[in-house]
Formats: C-alpha cells, structure tokens, sequence
C-alpha cells in the first residue's frame, strides 16, 4: 500500500512540461499530485489535507461513499471550487488552485454523470463543440465539424450516427459522445463521474473497453463509480476517502469487494443472504396469472406472499419495468388478471393502486420521485397529503414537520433539518427520502425499480436493512434491478425476464449470481 509519507516531492521548474509517458516506456510519469488539499464548507470539512498522485496510462478508481469528499476533490482539480489550502501540482508545475479555463487548457476533462451534452445537436456538433467555440468564428465548417467528430471516434475505437440527433439515440450513444468529445481537447487527464450508472450491461462492456484503449495511449484516468465489480475490472490503483480524508492507497491485489466496502464505510458488511422459504400453502398477498400488454409483455404469471421479497432480472426492453408500471396503475394490461389479498386488483391510476396498498419506488428518482428545491418533509409528506390534509384540504406545516421528522428518523436520512432542500443531499440520503415517502402511505407490497443504482455502498447497506426488515413485518417486496449480487443477497426468488415473459425461476441453491449471469448472456 503507498502511503501519502512515500510519495515524491519534487517540483520540476516553472514552465516545464515533460513529455506524457506511454505504455511501454521504461519510465512512469507522474501526472498529478495534489499535496495536503483542504477544502471547508459551513459545518463540514469536505477535504482534510488530501494528498493524491496519477500517473499517465493509468486508471485510478475514487473510492469513497457519498460525503467522503469525491466530489469536492473533482471540482478543486476541474477548478469548479478553490482549495482552503494545499497545492495542485500539474507535470511539475505547482498551483494553489485552478480556475476552468486553466483545467482544460492543461488538458484536465470531467465527464460528470448529466453528461452536459445538447440534444439538440448532431453528435458531430456535440463532439466538435468545444474546438468550434475556441475559434470564435461566425461561420461553421460542417466538413471540419465532421472531420473532428470521426477522428475523435476513430481515437476511442466507436461509431456513431455523425448526423444524427444526439438526444435521440441511447444513453450508452450519448456517454460515448460526451468522451468523444474530451478526446478533441487534447486530454490528458479524463474523469468519469458514475459513468455507467444508467448505462445497461453491453454499453458497460463497451465503455471499459473504451477506457482500457483510452490507457493504452498513455491518458491517465480516474474513474468512480459505486458498482465495485466494475471498478476490480479496470483499476490499477485505488484511493479510498471516507470523511474528507485520506484512507489509503491500494493496489487491486490487497483488495476485496467486501474489505473495500468497509474501508469507505467504516462498516463491516457481514453479507448475510436472504435463505428463508415459502410454503406453497401461505395466502398470497399478490397473484398474477397470464398478464399481457401487447409489445410489452405476455403470459406473466407469479404470487408474491407476506413477508416474501422476490426479484426480476432481465435486460432493458425485458418488459420488467412495464410490468410493475401495470401493478402500480400507469400501465393497464390488455388481458389476465390481478389478485391482490383475495379481491380483484386492475387499478387506472396510481391512487387507485396507493388506495389498495401498492407503492412503487421508481428508477428514477430526480425525474418521478422527488420535489428536489422542495424541503425533506414536504417530499414525505406529498405522498399522503389527502388523508393527512385538515380542515378546507390543507396540510399544516406542523402536520407536515410531525410526518417528515418520524420518517426521518425510520430511515436515518443524514440531515440536519427536515426542512432543507432535498437537493441539498447525497445521492443515498435522497433515495431513502423517496423511500420514506412511500413508506408513509403504510403499503401491503412495494415494488423497487433499481433503488439503489447511483447510491453508494454504505447507502446501499442501510436501504437493503431496511427492506428486509419491511419484509419480517409481513409485507411483500417486489425488486426489480440491474445488480445480481442484489437480487441474490436480498430476494427469496428471483425470475429472469426474456422478451416480455418469465423464462426462468431461480430461488434456494440455484440463486446465484452465476446462474443470473449466465441466464442473462443466454438472453442476450
């Protein structure tokens, strides 16, 4: 393990930029090192004398959970925060901070997970954008925007659409778009902040190729992300932050998924599986028999028992997702039939399904589940305004404060006040307040679409402790989600979706993520 006390320290003279080292050179050029970094908000020490190096052709994975500083240590290199104190030293040259135009210009790129992309434009224009406004012409050369585009694809090994509208084509199009066109500014440097986060798994595969080939030319990387496996894959170092402060420095070999899980948390994760059984002759809280929506999915039929959690694999276009949208009222079912605890169930709308004791916890947390300038209280309490409304329909902030602070305090959001900004909290903490929300609503069965996908592993641990317990008082869980080891660690059952109908069951010894795995690539 490389400690901060091991790490050279000299300075090469102002103005000196050595040549970038490639693979194969005898030698390995440090890139950059950042020395005693500090930065302090109000309350919080988001960085505690950090000191870091990267080495050209090499991928760094940032490893932290959420709060341990990532964030602020990207924007102090992009030059979106300047440090307290420290210095940021760039091939020899040292600064106290950096300011944007300085970061690009020394060939630093970020790739944040909104991508910062235009949808409206071609890809070619996306590419190019940014080597087109450094010109500051008031014409535009759509040969050269083309000529720009294809050879930044050429770079990454990718093809592309040039002409095409970039907002109409997949997320996996448009990430790889968004390094595309890092590479036409002469990068040396490309952070990947969650890059594969909404990414499903053949676009996952192509960008770790992508990244291994961006390596192969000598550009350093660092790549964070909360999806460990993906990290083992492509990692020749890690640096683990918790608190704003320095844990370590790794290299792959002294590491394991679960020993990292607990250097960023603190946390020993036991991993304890999901083992009980159901007999057969238990009443169904839920029973589906031959569902179908035409070019969604057909023949689906499955139960769901108290204090069962079952799960859905599958890939995008599975028909897992328009599944649940049907049990939850915003997807009716052309034919079959629905019975939930022994009555009818064919709901129109999401209250009619609230009403009957169903909640859904939707993938997409920013776009359907949240108010985000709204308080943490108010997102809890939207959920059940109407039976918690008073005289003339209105909800008393005081009624509002009682429903936010005790789901709050269920759930352990990290936060100061209910009464700030949903915003204003980690990617983790925001899903435990959607969690909350529907929680309120007191549900029979409630059906997780990825709720843990972009969280981190600490946040993860605590929403998974919390759905088991959700299940030991009786109630149903449907999971659907991208992570096998999270199907596997949390379901009692877990089926495998293909083209819209059940292919496979998997439950007992037989639920592995192998099995998962292979079931998937079967599929594919």
């Amino acid at each position: 393990m490389r400690t901060s006390e091991n790490i050279g320290t000299h300075v090469a003279p102002a103005g000196v930029r050595p040549a970038i080292g490639f693979v194969g050179e005898n030698h390995i050029m440090e890139l950059l090192r950042l020395e005693g970094l500090s930065k302090r908000y109000i309350g919080t020490q988001a960085l505690d004398a950090v000191d870091m190096t990267i080495e050209a052709g090499q991928v760094l994975c940032l490893a932290g959970a959420n709060g341990s500083g990532k964030s602020t240590l990207i924007k102090c290199v992009a030059g979106g925060e300047t440090p307290d104190s420290g210095k940021i030293i760039w091939q020899g040259q040292a600064y106290d901070s950096l300011t944007p135009s300085q970061s690009m210009a020394l060939g630093i790129e970020i790739i944040y997970q909104d991508l910062s992309i235009f949808p409206d434009l071609t890809v070619a224009e996306n590419i190019a954008f940014h080597v087109v406004q450094s010109r500051h012409r008031s014409w535009v050369d759509l040969r050269e925007v083309d000529r720009i585009a294809t050879k930044a694809l050429h770079e990454l090994g990718a093809d592309l659409p040039l002409h095409a509208r970039l907002g109409d084509l997949p997320i996996g199009a448009r990430q790889t778009a968004a390094i595309a066109r890092a590479l036409t500014q002469d990068c040396r440097l490309l952070v990947m902040d969650e890059p594969t986060t909404a990414l499903p798994s053949r676009d996952v595969a192509q960008l770790l190729s992508m990244v291994h080939r961006l390596k192969s030319k000598g550009m350093a990387i660092v790549f964070i992300s909360h999806k460990l496996d993906e990290l083992f894959e492509i990692a020749d170092r890690f640096y683990v932050l918790r608190d704003g402060r320095k844990v370590g420095d790794y290299a792959p070999a002294e590491l394991t998924t679960t020993r990292l899980s607990y250097l960023m948390t603190g946390v020993e994760f036991k991993g304890e599986k999901t083992q009980q059984e159901f007999e057969q002759i238990a009443t169904p809280l839920l029973v589906v028999e031959d569902l179908r929506r035409r070019d969604q999915y057909h023949d689906v039929s499955f139960s769901l028992r108290p204090g069962e959690i079952i799960g859905f694999a599958g890939l995008t276009g599975s028909g897992r997702t328009e599944l649940a949208l049907t049990l939850f009222g915003l997807n009716p079912a052309d034919a079959g039939k629905i019975t939930l605890a022994g009555r009818p169930h064919s709901p129109r709308s999401p209250r009619e399904a609230i009403t009957n004791g169903i909640a859904l916890v939707s993938e997409d947390r920013h776009g359907q589940g949240l108010f985000a300038r709204k308080a943490i209280m108010t997102n809890i309490a939207s959920s059940v305004f109407e039976r918690s409304a008073g005289r003339f329909g209105l909800l008393s902030q005081a009624s509002e404060r009682t429903i936010g602070d005790t789901w709050i305090d269920k759930v352990r959001v990290k936060t100061p006040s209910g009464e700030e900004p949903v915003q204003s909290l980690s990617g983790g903490n925001q899903q435990k307040v959607v969690l909350a929300k529907w929680l309120a609503t007191d549900p029979k069965i409630l059906i997780l679409d990825n709720p843990t996908v972009g969280i981190d592993v600490g946040s993860k641990m605590e929403i998974h402790d919390i759905v088991r317990q959700l299940a030991r008082q009786g109630r149903g869980v449907i999971m659907i989600s991208d992570d096998l080891e999270e199907l596997v660690m949390s379901c009692n059952r877990v089926f495998l979706m293909q083209t819209g109908t059940l292919a496979a069951e998997f439950h007992g010894e037989t639920l592995t993520v192998e099995n998962l795995s292979s079931g998937l690539r079967q599929t594919s």
